[in-house]
């Protein structure tokens, strides 16, 4: 295969399904152990302007606050139905991604990037947690810079490959050089990177800020919400599934999108584009 996929109908549909379900069993979970959890970017755009997935959209996005996904990373796993696997950056050595995955076992959705990695490339719900960053505009700047540049070093070392196969002279020579720096990194042990990242994010942790980001967002102040617009949480339908939402989906909404209400022009409505998918 020498591109991107671009699935059917059918298959998209496949894949809302296993995550619709996976969707109900991470909330359902989440209710077990008194987790608060929150839909976030198209999961949260779905809900408000479909009432359910975007139609062309592949994947379902879940927030946590710090404290509470770290405790359902260390009680989830024992408690996770037979079929769904919690790949975190924790338990899989191999992981590219510094938050964490619900994976559905026996799917398929394998990123070109990660494509040569033995990790579980399942269907999967992205889980990610929100830290509490500063008040002060310049010190907001910092952490979030400091955290883009560990990420891409923790990235760069788990994977050696481009997002998307190379497909003029410039971008596979920016494969060659990436692979080289790949190579590079994996002399630097994996943990020293991780803890790196990990003191940075949780900076501010337990410090009364008024603001919590996820923080591996690539745009600063997008994925970002004042507490007082995240909680209490409120509640929206999701496919006829009642879900949790910020206290104010439209502050949210509108920062990260502008009119989310608006829709995207027709060549800007695709999902992930995955290197494999089978379900």
């Amino acid at each position: 295969m020498s591109e991107l996929t671009v699935y059917s109908d059918a298959e998209l549909q496949a894949i809302q399904n296993i995550e619709r379900k996976a969707l109900k069993v991470l909330l359902e979970l989440c209710g077990t152990l008194s987790i608060p959890c929150f839909l976030i970017d198209g999961a949260a755009l779905g809900a408000v302007r479909h009432g359910g997935f975007i139609p062309w959209d592949d994947d379902l996005d879940v927030g946590m606050l710090r404290s509470d996904y770290r405790r359902f990373l260390e009680k989830a796993p024992a408690l996770l139905p037979t079929g769904y696997t919690l790949q975190t950056p924790y338990s899989d050595g191999a992981c590219p991604y510094f938050y964490s995955k619900l994976r559905v076992d026996g799917t398929v959705f394998m990123e070109y990037s990660n494509r040569k990695l033995d990790i579980h490339h399942g269907v999967y719900i992205d889980i990610c947690p929100f830290d509490s960053v500063p008040d002060d505009e310049r010190l907001n700047e910092k952490q979030f810079r400091r955290c883009q540049r560990r990420i891409r070093l923790f990235v760069l070392r788990q994977s050696p490959d481009l997002s998307a196969p190379p497909d003029t002279a410039k971008r596979k020579a920016l494969g060659a050089v990436r692979r080289m720096l790949h190579c590079a990194m994996k002399l630097v042990p994996r943990r020293v990177i991780a803890d790196a990242l990990e003191r940075e994010t949780m900076r501010y942790e337990g410090t009364d800020t008024k603001a919590v980001a996820f923080l591996h967002y690539p745009a600063r102040k997008v994925d970002y919400m004042l507490r007082d617009e995240l909680l209490p949480l409120s509640e929206g339908v999701f496919d006829g599934v009642e879900v949790p939402l910020p206290a104010d989906p439209d502050a949210y909404l509108r920062r990260h999108y502008g009119d989310y209400m608006e829709y995207p022009p027709p060549d800007k409505r695709y999902g992930h584009k995955p290197w494999r998918v089978e379900v």
